[in-house]
């Protein structure tokens, strides 16, 4: 029993899971705008935000010489997948490839200084959840659509903005969690109006997001997004600091996956 529980913490803490909720986000925008990608396109949904958030997690490990025990074969792994997507993103378009080069700045600066400053973009204040939701939806959005060789038109630019809110009330739990770690001069959303203000604010966020659903129909799915919602509003009015460990980490990254899975059943 040991072993299975510390391969499900590695799957957690080595961004496997994560990596899972991003592609399910980006084949949810391929299942709505009906694209039609191959499969090593796809799998650039999982491999793009796995490397992006094992670097956010363990660049210190390399850069400062940290002693923090990270497991060589995962790490070795995750070399390989940083590989195989350098061989994969020479066979993207330009322009794929100029959205990918984007989207890597955005994640080298969250974690690194900017050039001059002892300051990175993580450390702007009230920045990092709108830096967080940015580059997913970059990557479940706009990625695919680039793939597919579609035009940004005001349809997708009021589905991304939808996919931003999403993304935004899902990174809350994370924020309220973090509220006692996190640098006070953050200005995280709990930082700066507690956690009650924080969770309504989810709500009404979601509120925007089921409305832009009504209104624009989004997807041909209305019940499914409204139950997400209500599923997602669930976890962020019940979030507080003292969370249980897979809390968030597991059970908030993982509505994602639960969306796809039912959108594919119905």
């Amino acid at each position: 029993m040991g072993w299975i529980l510390k391969l499900f913490d590695h799957y957690v803490r080595y961004s496997f899971h994560v990596g899972l909720a991003v592609f399910a986000l980006a084949r949810i925008t391929v299942l709505d705008f009906g694209l039609s990608l191959n499969f090593s396109h796809q799998l650039i949904f999982f491999v793009a935000p796995f490397l992006a958030y094992n670097f956010i997690k363990f660049h210190r490990v390399f850069l400062d010489h940290l002693k923090v025990k990270v497991n060589g074969s995962l790490m070795g792994f995750t070399i390989f997948i940083g590989v195989l997507m350098l061989g994969m993103a020479s066979c993207l378009p330009v322009s794929t490839r100029l959205l990918l080069f984007f989207t890597t700045g955005l994640v080298l600066l969250y974690c690194l200084p900017l050039p001059r400053y002892q300051l990175n973009f993580r450390g702007l204040k009230g920045m990092k959840i709108h830096l967080v939701a940015l580059s997913w939806v970059l990557t479940t959005v706009f990625l695919p659509l680039s793939l597919a060789g579609k035009s940004l038109t005001e349809f997708s630019l009021v589905y991304s903005f939808q996919r931003y809110l999403f993304v935004l009330v899902a990174t809350l739990p994370f924020e309220i969690r973090d509220l006692a770690s996190d640098d006070p001069h953050l200005l995280t959303w709990p930082q700066k109006w507690g956690i009650p203000k924080t969770r309504w604010l989810g709500g009404a966020l979601l509120l925007l997001f089921v409305f832009l659903e009504a209104y624009f129909q989004l997807s041909s799915q209305f019940g499914l997004v409204f139950g997400v919602a209500l599923l997602l509003l669930a976890f962020v009015l019940r979030s507080k600091e003292d969370q249980s460990q897979y809390y968030s980490s597991f059970w908030v990254e993982g509505i994602p996956i639960l969306w796809l899975i039912l959108k594919l059943k119905i």
